[in-house]
């Protein structure tokens, strides 16, 4: 074999490199479409929307840090709602990696961190309550088993105050319906604080009918929901 062919052979290939990538252009571009971690509680609303402005005003009075993001001046909001959800809908809560929809006080209250040094419950329903079962619903003539069933009802307490009765059926807070018995109910009136009001829906004798519950402006001694 001729020397120029043996040193041609024995030459490594050189393999011409593509056009490098540029991983940080697509790493920025994919990072603004990622929830922040960063923030603890993040807050998507829609600027002039009421709800939106319940929502906010629920998170400021309970001293809950969080960062507001308007769907209508940052697109990469609207971004992140529709990679979630497949829509844009406001109010969403970003809670750590978990997002929730819609302003539910009952269920912010189950995944909202607790400002610093509050303790628990600071306010009493002030009656007994325990969670309709198909047999209760029976008894009751409630089309299904949901809601709670009132035991006995403390003299002076806010419930008594409200107008609830032992035997009465409480079987909505505000516009949501209970469904998860008396663990979702004790959970409403832990996320309440002295001063606060709380709409329920009582069926009694038949009928629906609403009353609203007022909790005293000073916190109560310590006693059961």
């Amino acid at each position: 074999m001729p020397a120029a062919m043996v040193r041609a052979a024995a030459r490594p290939l050189r393999h011409r490199p593509s056009e490098p990538v540029r991983r940080e252009e697509h790493s920025t571009s994919l990072l603004a479409f990622l929830p922040e971690m960063s923030e603890q509680v993040t807050v998507y609303v829609r600027a002039g929307d009421p709800t939106c402005a319940a929502a906010l005003q629920y998170l400021t009075q309970r001293g809950v840090e969080h960062r507001v993001r308007d769907i209508l001046t940052d697109p990469s909001a609207s971004a992140i709602l529709l990679g979630r959800l497949g829509r844009v809908t406001v109010p969403a809560f970003q809670i750590g990696e978990r997002l929730i929809v819609g302003f539910d006080p009952v269920q912010l209250a189950r995944f909202l961190p607790r400002p610093e040094g509050e303790a628990g419950p600071s306010v009493s329903f002030g009656a007994g309550v325990r969670t309709v079962t198909a047999a209760i619903a029976a008894v009751h003539g409630l089309p299904a088993a949901y809601g709670v069933e009132v035991g006995p009802v403390r003299e002076g307490s806010p419930a008594a105050v409200a107008g609830v009765r032992p035997g009465d059926v409480i079987t909505a807070i505000g516009a949501y319906t209970l469904t998860g018995g008396e663990s979702q109910f004790r959970t409403a009136v832990s996320a309440r604080h002295p001063g606060d009001s709380m709409a329920i829906t009582v069926w009694r004798d038949g009928a629906s009918q609403e009353l609203a519950v007022q909790f005293p402006a000073e916190p109560e001694p310590a006693q059961p929901v």
